[in-house]
Parts: C-alpha cells; structure tokens; sequence
C-alpha cells in the first residue's frame, strides 16, 4: 500500500475510532442506541486501518453522487429525541446489527467510496448485494420511528434516494471487475430482496 494511502487510512482510522468514545461519554440518547453506535465507529475505524489497497479508485463523479448518503445517517439522528420507544430501539439496533454483519463479512474490503478493493460474496452478501446500506436504511427508520412526526419522514425518504444512488455510482465501478460481474449475475437484488 502506499505510503499516502497508509497515512489517510490510519489518520481517519484513529478519527473514527475516537467518535466512539466521545459518542459514549456525551451522547444523551437511550443506552441501546449509543451501543449500537459506538460499534460501528468502532468497527469502521478498525478495517479502515486495516483495508486492503485500492485496486481502482472511483471516478470523481462516483464520489461525489456517493457522499450525499453518508450524511443521511447524521440527519436523522439530529431528528430524532433523546428518549426512544423500545419499538425504535428494537428497529434501530436490528439496522446496526446488520450493518456490523456486514461489515464484518466486508473485512479488509471496506471502502466508504466508490472503490474496488476485492469482491464479497459470503454472509448477508448472498441475499442483497448491499446489506449494510440496507442496515443503515433500517436504522434510520428507526430514528423516524423514535420521533414520528410526517416532516421527521423526510431522512427516511432522503436515505432511500441518496443510498439508490450511491449503490449506482458504486457499482459503476465495481462493475469493472470481473469477480464483482459474476457476482451481480448470482446475486439478483440490490438492497431489498423481491423489490430492487
């Protein structure tokens, strides 16, 4: 890997890694949540320590259809109150846990943008080609739950829209790779099983 890219990876590695604790010393919202939370950061600064080396990078166009999703997540939690339903915890750490599965099965391929690093084709990979977007989709669900207003319907809406599109972008470069083609051939839906 070169040294540049070893540098960036531990720079946001070590970012990511100290939002947990900050995210677990200052959050306000339910135990439950903040577990959930706190793992995922967790987890995503550990394999972006440890990722593999880009074999292709995504267009600048990719990249930038991709980051508009990433902020969904943030936008909900904003929505959402410091007390929850045990229904929008129970949905919100069912979310976290797939995302985590994913993210485990992921492994060293873990990319936050459009990226080629290597092919995942076991665990929840089997069933949709993008579980943990799928997980993260149900996990802000869940935070509109926790806050059920029609405007706080607006993150779910936007997550849906944004996570299409960045799944697009995403798989215009994955789809350069021949393992990632075959992959896509035997593994019908994207995010949602029977819908897309």
């Amino acid at each position: 890997m070169p040294p540049g890219e070893r540098f960036f990876n531990a720079l946001l590695g070590l970012s990511i890694l100290s939002w947990a604790l900050l995210g677990v010393t200052t959050e306000t919202r339910p135990v439950s949540v903040r577990a959930v939370v706190a793992a995922l950061h967790v987890l995503v600064g550990t394999l972006i320590l440890f990722r593999a080396r880009v074999e292709q990078q995504g267009s600048l166009a990719s990249c930038l259809a991709a980051i508009p999703a990433l902020a969904t997540a943030g936008w909900a939690m904003s929505v959402a109150p410091a007390v929850w339903t045990p229904t929008a915890q129970v949905i919100f750490a069912t979310g976290g846990c797939l995302t985590i599965v994913s993210f485990i099965y992921l492994g060293r391929c873990f990319a936050i943008l459009p990226a080629i690093r290597g092919t995942v084709t076991r665990g929840p990979f089997r069933i949709v080609r993008h579980p943990a977007y799928l997980g993260e989709v149900v996990m802000i669900l869940g935070c509109c739950v926790a806050a059920p207003h029609w405007r706080r319907l607006g993150p779910l809406a936007a997550a849906l829209l944004l996570v299409a599109i960045r799944i697009l972008a995403e798989e215009r470069v994955m789809s350069t790779s021949e393992a990632y083609t075959k992959y896509a051939n035997q593994v019908r839906w994207r995010l949602i099983p029977l819908l897309w």
